[in-house]
């Protein structure tokens, strides 16, 4: 491990223990203390559910979770910001993890997943801009599949950061107004919301349907486990 290694988990920990130290001086152990300290220190738990989101999210922890998490304590437009804030900066850390650890480290996650990156390397051959939008609006792959194919590809770090944030924000808009539908009962939100998710995902496989098998194969492995 070299000093810069170090260095990050280190920093990491810092991190770790600074969210500990405020969250147990304020909170104790109710719930509702959290609803408490969101509403009285509004900023500052913003910037700490976008460092949460950013540091779990980075490690392959649900996006969908995290932004549903924030639906409880924020308003619905907020949540957007936060989480687009999150999915955006684990998305920049994950590209260059990948891109340091390189090409052996991301056919193997991918792979994990039931995948093949030389197939992907085909799909990312025709447009890797489009690509990396289009997995990122498809709401059964995982996140970490664009974000180690954009690592390892030919692509600006700027086009894949406006790639993942046209990609991720229809999901994110959805997701949050889903969750809210939910917890207020408002059925609108919750039809509307739903339909617009999956609005999003057929017009993405639209425009990938002759790769449909591989996406499919990523978002749901144990159907194709036994199958080549």
């Amino acid at each position: 491990m070299n000093k810069k290694e170090r260095f990050a988990i280190f920093s990491i920990f810092l991190v770790i223990c600074l969210i500990v130290a405020v969250f147990s001086g304020y909170f104790g152990t109710k719930f509702s203390s959290l609803e408490t300290f969101a509403s009285v220190n509004h900023y500052l738990a913003a910037t700490i559910y976008s460092l949460l989101f950013i540091l779990l999210s980075t490690f392959s922890f649900s996006v969908s979770v995290m932004t549903s998490f924030g639906t409880i304590f924020f308003s619905g437009y907020e949540v957007v910001i936060y989480s687009m804030i999150g999915i955006l900066g684990s998305s920049i850390i994950d590209f260059y993890i990948s891109r340091k650890l390189g090409r052996d480290y991301a056919r193997q996650k991918i792979e994990q997943r039931g995948g093949k990156l030389e197939k992907f390397e085909e799909i990312l051959e025709k447009d890797t801009f489009k690509t990396i939008l289009i997995l990122n609006a498809i709401f059964f792959v995982p996140p970490i599949v664009s974000r180690l194919l954009g690592g390892v590809m030919n692509i600006k770090l700027k086009d894949y950061i406006i790639a993942n944030f046209l990609g991720n924000l229809p999901n994110t808009f959805f997701t949050v107004y889903f969750i809210k539908g939910l917890l207020y009962g408002n059925a609108f939100l919750i039809y509307g919301s739903f339909a617009g998710l999956i609005a999003v995902g057929f017009v993405s496989v639209y425009f990938y349907k002759g790769e449909l098998r591989e996406i499919l194969r990523l978002g749901f492995p144990r159907l194709f486990r036994n199958k080549n």
